[in-house]
């Protein structure tokens, strides 16, 4: 059945956006990844540390990061 839906053009933009899915989760990941391995340098193991990276990762990614390296306090970035 793959076989024959790979071979209609359906199957393969079924494919596509699959492939497209795959690729933005990574990249989501890798920024929520990227940002717990920054908040756990600068500010130790926290108890909310995966949630926190999370949230700052998902908003403004960059400017979090600024923040951060600025030295912005625990209770700006959770707020």
């Amino acid at each position: 059945m793959t076989d024959v839906l790979r071979q209609t053009e359906t199957g393969r933009e079924i494919a596509r956006e699959n492939r497209q899915q795959g690729l933005e989760q990574g990249l989501e990941q890798g920024r929520v990844d990227g940002m717990r391995a920054l908040l756990r340098a600068t500010y130790g193991d926290l108890t909310d540390l995966d949630d926190l990276a999370r949230r700052l990762a998902g908003r403004d990614h960059d400017g979090n990061i600024a923040r951060i390296v600025a030295g912005a306090t625990l209770a700006e970035l959770r707020s």
